[in-house]
């Protein structure tokens, strides 16, 4: 089979147009080996190759130049030849460049074409064999109004001689490319333009602005030949599209069916409700199971026990099979009453009834349920994760620890440890087959509301956390996979002066690319089947993390990893006169000693210190040289007189300028960050603060950029290669300059909010650094909801944003009254950003008669605190909030108003 390939593409000197794909002759996707593609005239390259009949090409054209270095490639994945539809031995292939950067580039993924623009199959579902003499156009477009159709108008009598009641009507059996063919005599050259048919009306509604498009061939080379038309970018006269959401924990869901908690179901009626308002995206927080104690502090959502396992919380119980007839159904609705009455998430009372009678249950039904030929089909679907979780689950109860270096007989997991513990004949198997009981059930809830949210016209938009929890299912699985002596965290920031320390093991990056990320793409392929988009939590991390070693407490004692670190002679270079024992120790002198304790500075030499010499310092003594030994001390009982010395004892710890580089074979070293707010960097003489400052700045803000931008697209494409979801990087914090780039490379949606401005010339955001890709929105779940910030901040920084931000005069309301919130949600309404969510928190504070009394009642998490309760519900409930007719309209108009609808 001969296929000829034409593209127009507009060159400078010396660069060169080539195809690279996975047959031999172009290169088996080899960039060394692509094949080039001739220059004839106007930007017109040309190649003809010759290929089995039927062979299943990829392809995709890249720009190359003289040293064959590719210089640009086209956006999106590769393209694909059906050339078994095809019953010529010749294809004429005219296709257009697909653009990097473009818009609607982050369209091409399923919350778009599945779910906002998701279309009705054509009346035709049967493709067409394309013979000698056939003419098939082709055009992607996604953002196509449902019950419109893409259609051909132009000079030829099959394209209607431009009649607007007789263009060729395109199928979108393969959308979001539609396609359509003509067979008749060829006129050269052919004019036209794609446009929009109303079926309603029989008619074309709407036609590309611009100069007409032309196809020139030959009636020779028509009649032979099979031509193929690929063309791009359908130029309607249209804004660009944008959309709004809500964003909300599910467990923060309130409805009169629930049992304490939000769970799976009520994510229906969520999206009743964002329906009825014109919101087109619902957005939560992690949902997999994270209990490992039992306990309030397994509310945490982003310490999942395995990334697969969804939360047995979620759990609707009447919805289980044998509910009925096993549970005592007073009992139950008085003990739903009681729950449901409660402000907040009472999570272990939750946890245990639900499990109580899942447990009961299943002891009736378990039988039956097992030869259920749909749960046979899930656990061979799912067994790679679901037979692991199980065993982890049991072993957890039978050792009353989630700590795995605590289980005597299951330390070490392995193949066969896993056929053994899951096995029918075991004596624990009812405790394994409990695990595949509720995380099938829990499966088919969340599929079942995904798919109502997707009939909807909404998607639901997940939440990847970044990290492992330290005690899970997949660090005892795959230990080699993270680096377990390290812990995530982030740096400094307004919000938590000392950083965070999240706790999880960091990722052994090198490992996970032997197989090509596999655990992350089966990772992804599992939230498609419930999400349309996700949101990955700390994008930053896929660059650098921010690493603890494993013996400190606060954020402040980590270090970005991979970084280039500072080398020993660097120091010279610079005039620094550097030394470990300055450095890199503790600075401890009677005058720091007497700021950070006070009177009690005797009690603290004589517990914690021992004096270095006559040099009037003094240093740790061994068994306190790092926070976790001086914490570690503090918590035992006998020291609680004590405790109130751990925070100056831990910041003394920290009093270092630089780190010495322990992954480094040679001396090498990494800045303490916010080390220039030390005593230590304090006590320095003018010349060397500058000096260091100097190396502290290129450390952080130059010297790695190129080494990240090359770390992240080592990881990012091939996991993205995994989904077809919308993805959203949460990149706030201490941003490197390389990641904008790379976000807008892959498409990924930047997530930009109001008070944390990534413009260091603006104190908060403003519409002219929001791009398109991105998600605005006035808060987190990490921050204060808009109405408790505006009254814990100064009242300064209140009245600049009052004036400055929102345009009014005069002095600013102590509270945040409802005309100050709806100015706040109309404000993101109007920004750039083609998705706009808001917590739902700030959507209710527009309204003095919804909104709940008192706003630090709506806080989620308190990142400062790692022991915060994560148990905020909404005081209404989902029922009652679709009655807000006065509410539901304002939202509804402003979005109609703002062309968010």
């Amino acid at each position: 089979m001969i296929i000829k390939f034409h593209i127009q593409y507009h060159t400078q000197w010396g660069q060169q147009l080539a195809l690279v794909g996975n047959h031999p002759i172009l290169g088996n996707d080899s960039l060394l080996e692509a094949h080039k593609l001739q220059y004839t005239q106007n930007g017109n390259w040309v190649t003809s190759i010759e290929i089995e009949p039927d062979f299943p090409l990829q392809y995709r054209y890249v720009l190359l130049n003289d040293g064959m270095n590719r210089l640009d490639e086209e956006w999106g994945d590769m393209r694909n030849l059906d050339s078994a539809k095809i019953s010529t031995d010749e294809i004429v292939i005219c296709d257009s460049w697909r653009a990097k950067g473009r818009p609607e580039n982050g369209l091409y993924n399923s919350a778009f074409t599945s779910v906002i623009f998701g279309q009705e199959p054509s009346k035709n579902k049967k493709r067409t064999t394309l013979a000698a003499g056939t003419i098939q156009f082709s055009i992607r477009a996604v953002a196509i109004p449902k019950g419109l159709q893409v259609c051909v108008l132009g000079n030829h009598p099959s394209l209607g001689n431009w009649d607007y009641s007789k263009p060729l009507l395109l199928s979108n059996l393969t959308f979001p490319t539609w396609t359509g063919q003509i067979t008749t005599p060829v006129i050269s050259p052919i004019e036209y333009k794609y446009g929009l048919y109303d079926p309603s009306a029989k008619r074309v509604t709407q036609l590309e602005h611009g100069n007409n498009r032309q196809l020139v061939l030959s009636p020779r080379s028509v009649k032979n030949s099979t031509v193929l038309v690929a063309d791009e970018n359908m130029n309607l006269r249209e804004q660009a599209w944008k959309g709004a959401g809500i964003a909300i924990p599910v467990f923060s869901l309130r409805s009169k069916t629930g049992f304490g908690v939000g769970e799976f179901n009520d994510l229906k009626a969520l999206a009743d409700w964002a329906e009825q308002t014109n919101m087109q995206m619902v957005q939560i927080l992690p949902i997999n199971d994270t209990t490992a104690t039992y306990t309030w502090v397994d509310s945490y959502p982003y310490a999942a026990i395995s990334v697969f396992a969804l939360h047995p919380m979620y759990l609707h119980l009447q919805e289980v099979e044998g509910f009925s007839e096993v549970v005592d159904q007073p009992t139950f609705a008085a003990e739903q009453e009681e729950l449901n009455g409660k402000e907040v998430v009472d999570y272990e009372q939750v946890v245990q009834l639900k499990l109580k009678y899942a447990k009961a249950i299943f002891k009736v039904v378990k039988k039956d349920f097992l030869q259920r030929k749909d749960f046979k089909q899930y656990l061979k679907e799912n067994q790679h994760w679901l037979k692991p979780y199980a065993l982890f689950c049991y072993c957890r109860d039978k050792y009353g620890t989630a700590d795995f270096q605590q289980w005597k007989e299951h330390q070490t997991f392995s193949e066969s440890l896993l056929k053994k513990g899951t096995n029918s004949r075991s004596s624990h198997y009812e405790e394994i087959t409990f695990q595949y009981f509720l995380q099938f059930y829990l499966d088919r809830q969340l599929k079942t509301a995904a798919a109502y949210t997707r009939h909807k016209g909404v998607v639901l938009k997940g939440d990847i956390p970044i990290g492992i929890y330290r005690n899970s299912v997949d660090a005892w699985m795959a230990p080699q996979l993270y680096n377990m002596g390290g812990q995530a965290g982030a740096p400094p920031d307004p919000f938590s002066a000392a950083g965070q320390n999240w706790g999880f093991p960091t990722y052994n990056w090198a490992e996970m690319a032997k197989d090509d990320y596999t655990w992350w793409q089966n990772r992804l392929r599992q939230l498609s089947d419930y999400f349309d988009a996700f949101r990955i939590d700390h994008i930053l991390g896929f660059f650098r993390i921010w690493e603890i070693p494993w013996a400190q407490i606060e954020g402040t004692m980590g270090f970005f990893n991979p970084a280039l670190p500072i080398w020993l002679e660097e120091f010279e270079e610079r005039g620094i006169s550097f030394s470990e024992e300055r450095y890199c120790r503790p600075y401890i002198t009677e005058e720091v000693l007497k700021q950070s304790f006070g009177d009690r500075q005797e009690e603290v030499k004589s517990i914690f210190l021992t004096e270095v010499g006559e040099s009037e310092r003094w240093q740790l003594r061994k068994e306190f040289n790092t926070q976790r030994k001086v914490k570690e001390f503090l918590e035992q009982e006998e020291n609680a007189g004590l405790q109130d010395l751990q925070a100056g004892l831990l910041s003394l710890i920290g009093n270092v300028i630089f780190f010495r580089a322990v992954e480094q074979d040679k001396a090498a070293y990494h800045p303490r960050i916010d080390s220039t707010k030390t005593s230590s960097f304090q006590a320095l003489p003018p010349l060397e603060q500058q000096r260091v400052r100097d190396l502290y700045n290129d450390y952080f803000y130059h010297r790695q950029e190129n080494f990240w931008r090359k770390q992240a697209m080592t990881k990012l494409p091939a996991i993205k290669q995994a989904t077809n979801m919308l993805i959203c990087g949460e990149d706030l914090g201490m941003v490197p300059a390389c990641v904008p780039g790379v976000m807008k490379e892959l498409d990924f949606f930047s997530l930009e909010i109001q008070r944390m401005s990534k413009n260091p010339a603006s104190e908060f955001l403003q519409a002219d650094d929001i791009p398109y890709l991105s998600v605005c929105s006035p808060s987190t779940h990490d921050m204060s909801p808009v109405r408790a910030w505006w009254e814990e901040s100064e009242r300064a920084q209140i009245q600049r944003f009052y004036q400055q931000e929102l345009g009014f005069q005069g002095e600013a309301p102590y509270f945040c009254e409802p005309f100050v919130a709806q100015a706040i949600f109309q404000q993101h309404l109007s920004w750039p950003s083609m998705w706009a969510v808001f917590p739902i928190q700030d959507i209710l504070a527009v309204d003095t008669t919804v909104r709940r009394t008192n706003p630090f009642d709506e806080r989620i998490n308190e990142p400062s605190n790692p022991q915060h309760y994560w148990r905020y519900r909404l005081h209404i409930t989902l029922e009652e909030l679709q009655e807000q007719t006065g509410l539901n309209r304002w939202i509804r108009d402003m979005l109609v108003k703002s062309g968010r609808s």
